[in-house]
């Protein structure tokens, strides 16, 4: 058994001296990065408390603009950068994974996403951290001359790994993202690497960073596991809406990549409008991430069915305009809503159980991802004593997304990366 593991390790000292300065770097600039976007978040709200109205000269305008500057100069760092890390990490052409992942696609990323939050667009930050991370790892695997194509795209999925993990404070989904995911692909040698890259990777955001659970520890909460058959219709709605998330979205997605760059800009001053009228109607509570009403709804507090409607479509017309943003916590955020409207419908679980248990599933019916979405939510929460149900429900709700969407929405974003560069 050692000789097999040792087997698949690279055997080069600088292999290993790249990939902690990596993690090191990516730590820092991930972190760095979060904290530029949730002040803009917190601009945003200074600005147009009082002033709604403004944002619907600001929102269109600046949807317009940041798909612009990326359709006309870069090209590939809109949306949320984890198509963009499967495209990297599918493709053995290494002019198409520099088109990808870059220094300078991920310095242009952290612009376009605080823009976004400055602008009220319903958006994220898993996924552009995770892209950031990729890019991070890729350059520096290419400045010591990385040559076996496993290793390389190895480091891109430990890349993808630094953006969940220093972004959520969650170090086995961000394992699990690489398994599920980024690197669905690799060898199931490469996970070895990953694996241990992660402990790295979390040993330095823990060292410098780390503040606690990403919301609420929630560890003093049970569910005796004869009443997870209750939690079945939570898994349906999940998996139901999350596929239809995941369905418009690959569709109008593919739709308008082609297209010349008058028709996208057109299509993202449409989507923020749409945006900018339903922060006018919510007095900008669908705005950012979502992490505050989180927090409010696990808390009891409930912000109607209305804001559920206004947070998924917002969420929606963000990411169809492909700017720059993530769906994680947005994702999150709108599980936790529904979690909380139809909690009073069963009374022998906890209102919290029911909410988190409504965010993994919401969450795995948009991505597809069971594994990682069970576990992000839990380590969100401290609830991993709650793995099983979490990870059934996970399940379930994802083979039911299956069944609107054949094809999972970044898998099927990262195609399109990957027929859009070989045309350049």
């Amino acid at each position: 058994m050692r000789r097999y593991i040792l087997h698949q390790l690279p055997k080069s000292p600088k292999t290993y001296a790249s990939i902690v300065i990596s993690s090191l770097f990516a730590v820092i600039a991930i972190y760095l990065f979060i904290q530029v976007a949730e002040h803009m978040q917190s601009v945003f709200n200074a600005i147009y408390s009082g002033k709604e109205y403004l944002i619907f000269l600001t929102a269109p305008i600046f949807f317009a603009l940041i798909v612009f500057i990326d359709k006309k100069y870069f090209k590939y760092a809109g949306g949320s950068g984890i198509p963009q890390l499967i495209a990297a990490t599918d493709s053995r052409n290494k002019v198409i994974r520099s088109m990808l992942l870059s220094f300078k696609i991920a310095i242009i990323k952290v612009v376009f996403v605080s823009l976004a939050m400055l602008c009220g667009a319903s958006v994220s930050f898993g996924g552009p951290s995770a892209h950031i991370g990729g890019s991070i790892f890729y350059n520096f695997a290419t400045l010591i001359k990385l040559k076996r194509k496993l290793l390389i795209h190895s480091v891109i999925a430990i890349g993808g790994c630094a953006g969940l993990i220093v972004a959520f404070n969650a170090p086995i989904a961000g394992f699990m993202f690489a398994y599920e995911e980024i690197g669905r692909k690799l060898k199931k040698q490469a996970l070895i690497l990953i694996a241990i890259s992660c402990g790295i990777i979390y040993l330095f955001f823990d060292i410098f960073f780390s503040s606690g659970y990403y919301l609420i520890d929630l560890s003093s909460n049970s569910l005796e596991l004869k009443l997870i058959w209750q939690l079945l219709p939570i898994a349906i709605i999940g998996g139901i809406f999350g596929g239809l998330f995941a369905k418009i979205s690959i569709l109008l997605i593919t739709k308008f990549m082609f297209e010349k760059t008058k028709k996208v800009i057109i299509m993202a001053l449409i989507m923020g409008t749409i945006v900018a009228s339903l922060n006018y109607i919510s007095d900008n509570q669908i705005a950012g991430t979502g992490q505050k009403e989180t927090l409010m709804m696990l808390d009891g507090k409930s912000y109607g069915i209305e804001f559920v409607v206004f947070k998924y479509i917002s969420t929606l017309a963000s990411f169809l305009s492909t700017i720059a943003g993530g769906l994680f916590m947005t994702s999150i955020t709108i599980g936790s809503g529904i979690g909380s409207e139809i909690s009073e419908l069963f009374p022998h679980i906890n209102h919290q159980v029911i909410v988190v248990m409504a965010m993994v599933a919401y969450l795995s019916g948009v991505i597809r991802a069971p594994l990682t979405s069970a576990f992000l939510v839990l380590e969100m929460t401290n609830l991993l004593n709650l793995l099983v149900p979490a990870i059934i429900i996970s399940f379930i709700a994802s083979v039911i997304s299956k069944q609107i969407s054949n094809k999972p929405i970044y898998e099927a974003i990262a195609s399109n990366y990957l027929m859009l560069t070989s045309k350049h």
